[in-house]
């Protein structure tokens, strides 16, 4: 997988044509919380979305993948076209990389999800995207 330092110095897969405001609000979240740009890329992927573990119905909007790289950890976001809302599915996978890089809790494998964890994390979602709007809209 290919791919290039967008004008704001955020890691995107070459060729891929993302959603409006997705790379400036890729920024921001990296600006928030602090994030190590280098250590984080991003694909927003046609590919179909992975089906929900567990009894539930749907599909996984998106997904954050983590590996260890040369003695360094990196950080893939998948953001599925499938995604209702890509800026609201960007900023809930960041949220579960905030929260990991917090805890030092990588669990490389999906489980059934968690409702009360993916509120909280919907709920932080919800707050970045809603101030980011509010800066854009100011400026």
């Amino acid at each position: 997988m290919a791919s290039y330092r967008s004008s704001n110095d955020v890691t995107l897969v070459e060729g891929t044509k993302y959603p409006d405001q997705f790379a400036d609000f890729l920024e921001f979240l990296c600006e928030k919380y602090r994030m190590d740009r280098s250590r984080l890329f991003v694909e927003y992927s046609s590919r179909p979305p992975p089906p929900l573990k567990g009894t539930r119905a749907g599909y996984y909007e998106g997904l954050l993948s983590y590996r260890e790289k040369s003695g360094h950890s990196e950080f893939l976001i998948t953001v599925f076209k499938a995604s209702r809302e890509p800026l609201l599915t960007l900023a809930h996978e960041f949220a579960h990389l905030v929260k990991n890089l917090k805890s030092g809790n990588f669990d490389k494998h999906l489980g059934p999800p968690d409702d009360t964890a993916e509120r909280t994390l919907d709920n932080q979602a919800i707050n970045d995207l809603a101030e980011f709007r509010e800066l854009d809209r100011l400026s």
